[in-house]
């Protein structure tokens, strides 16, 4: 072989690896910001300082092995002042060494780049997607002071409709970064968290497209206190509202904490929370014309009464619970059945498809954060629902599998029956019976004061009643001990006599022993349903679904939702306690 075919052979195998290989990760410059209040001059001692500062944290950033751990490091190069240079390197949480090393020798760029750029300047911060360095000729590390170099940013589309869907849109980003901040601060050592927020309903935004789901990340320096960094992370949130107005991505960025959200992926990694979005306000309903002719002393009896029926039915509710609990005791377990085999409840796609009228958008009962729900007739002229995965979702075959694996063999009047499941091509669905009286909520919250009155007294407590039974198999009576992790209103399905079943076991976590609980580092459910400890140190047992369930409990009784305090229009002050800790108080006063 000559020398040229030699040479050819070695461009061509260089370019071949070359393709094998993405570009530095973390190589986009979001911001950047000089203190051109100081200056150094060309070839002084403050500017060789600098050079070593901003190569010792590219070096100490990407080897370090203890704390402080990979991706973040701080230095002090120089004698005295004013040669003197202090500065501090921090990658985000999902980046290892390597990248993160490759993403801090960029910085150099920025610092003694020419032009509009940071040549000359003592005091910079540099911003890229996967890392950030901020350098000054004061010791800042001292005294850590956020507002000094804050910078925020908005980008992507916008929500578009009335002013409540933007609102409900940002009050939801600002629920999942506060979520964030709290696993961050207080649930780990990087103090970086991810997570997403998914909305049933979803929004349309400017370019015409609808999105259902909200990607956030939050983090601090590592070397901040758990109470610190929380402090850090509110006083961002705290500037969302006027720095966000419906925008469906932005950032705000600094030294020591920073947040980021988008309605894409941009990170890597699983998400540590996933949460669900409460449903949207329905619209007021007019308001049912009241007898005024009683006088006071006529409203303040019937007021009187309905406090009374309020606290009776709770008492009777938790009587119930009770009992429910002793008879566990004296019961004899279920049986576990083990004749389903799980290749028989197979569906054809062909069938599912003719049930459906190819999943037609009027066969569509509603839509998740697994994907829509349709209504479909069997040959035979069985109802069925049909969960269809979106083909999109990259967490949505994982749940299927994991509801697939919770309910295919569990049997209980007060759950949701599974009857089969299709996996064909690029299509994954799951077949269940249909409930022609959907999920609690929609008659629970409907604006509409006829649908409400189809929950009398009796009716709510036989679903208050059912669903303690329904959890009681789950936690105590099937082989398999499951914990739903997302009871809520919208997952408690009525039969046609009312009766309650529990649906949706996507979320749910199973135990093989008699162990049933654990710590956890992914957080998912449903805002305001979740327990404290669980949204905070990630504990999970089956105290999660027993407080899900008390929330639940005051929901039926009371006719409010829980979240009705993120809504628009609604006082801060509003709660669902408030609904029932006032009328209590003025009882008992």
């Amino acid at each position: 072989m000559d020398i040229r075919s030699l040479c050819a052979a070695a461009v061509l195998l260089l370019l071949s690896l070359s393709s094998c290989f993405p570009p530095s990760a973390g190589a986009d410059l979001l911001e950047y910001e000089c203190n051109n209040g100081t200056s150094y001059a060309a070839n002084s001692t403050y500017q060789s300082n600098l050079r070593s500062l901003l190569s010792s944290l590219a070096a100490n950033a990407s080897s370090r092995s203890l704390f402080p751990p990979v991706g973040f490091t701080t230095a002090v190069v120089g004698a005295s002042i004013p040669d003197k240079v202090w500065g501090l390197g921090l990658c985000r949480g999902d980046t290892n060494g390597t990248d993160c090393g490759s993403c801090l020798s960029l910085v150099p760029d920025v610092a003694f780049g020419q032009g509009d750029l940071c040549m000359g300047v003592k005091e910079a911060s540099v911003f890229y997607d996967r890392c950030l360095v901020h350098y000054s000729f004061r010791d800042f590390l001292a005294s850590p002071d956020n507002r000094i170099v804050e910078l925020r940013g908005v980008g992507g589309d916008n929500v578009t409709g009335d002013a409540a869907a933007g609102g409900r849109f940002d009050a939801l980003v600002a629920s999942l970064v506060g979520a964030l901040s709290d696993w961050a601060a207080f649930n780990t050592t990087t103090r970086y968290a991810v997570g997403t927020m998914v909305s049933d309903d979803g929004f349309a935004t400017a370019n015409g497209a609808v999105v259902h789901r909200i990607n956030g990340l939050v983090q601090c320096t590592p070397d901040q206190a758990p109470g610190k960094c929380r402090e850090c992370l509110q006083a961002l949130i705290a500037e969302m509202p006027e720095a966000f107005n419906g925008s469906t991505g932005g950032h705000i960025l600094g030294v020591w904490c920073s947040l980021r959200f988008e309605v894409f992926e941009f990170y890597d990694g699983s998400p540590m929370l996933k949460l669900v979005a409460p449903p949207p306000a329905p619209p007021p309903s007019s308001p049912v014309p009241t007898d005024q002719t009683g006088g006071n002393g006529t409203k303040r009896r019937q007021h009187a009464a309905t406090v009374s029926a309020i606290v009776l039915g709770v008492a009777l509710i938790l009587l119930s619970i009770f009992t429910v609990f002793l008879w566990r005791n004296t019961r004899r377990k279920l049986p576990y059945q083990e004749d389903d085999d799980p290749a028989s409840l197979l569906f054809n796609l062909q069938t599912l498809r003719h049930a459906t009228d190819n999943f037609a958008e009027e066969n569509k009962l509603g839509h998740g954060g697994f994907g829509a729900v349709y209504k479909g007739v069997l040959p035979h002229g069985q109802e069925i629902a049909v969960k269809r995965l979106d083909k999109a979702s990259g967490q949505g075959l994982k749940e299927l599998r994991n509801e697939l694996m919770s309910v295919a063999k569990l049997r209980h009047n007060n759950l949701t029956m599974l009857l089969g499941v299709c996996m064909e091509g690029q299509e994954k669905l799951l077949v269940y019976e249909y409930l022609p009286n959907r999920s609690l909520d929609t008659l629970l919250f409907a604006p509409e004061i006829e649908k409400r009155l189809l929950l009398p007294w009796e009716t709510r407590y036989r679903i208050i009643y059912g669903t303690a039974r329904g959890l009681l198999y789950l936690h105590e009576d099937s082989q398999i001990k499951i914990i739903h992790r997302d009871l809520k209103a919208g997952n408690i399905l009525l039969d046609t006599d009312m009766n309650p079943k529990i649906s949706d076991f996507g979320l749910a976590r199973l135990f093989n022993s008699e162990k049933t609980s654990t710590i956890t580092s992914q957080v998912v459910g449903t805002l305001g349903y979740m327990a404290p400890e669980y949204v905070v140190l990630g504990h999970l047992s089956v105290k999660l679904d027993v407080y899900s369930f008390g929330v639940l409990i005051l929901e039926i009784v009371t006719g409010r939702k829980n979240t009705e305090m993120f809504e628009s229009g609604v006082e801060e002050s509003t709660t669902l306690l408030s609904f029932v800790s006032h009328p209590l108080k003025n009882l008992f006063n």
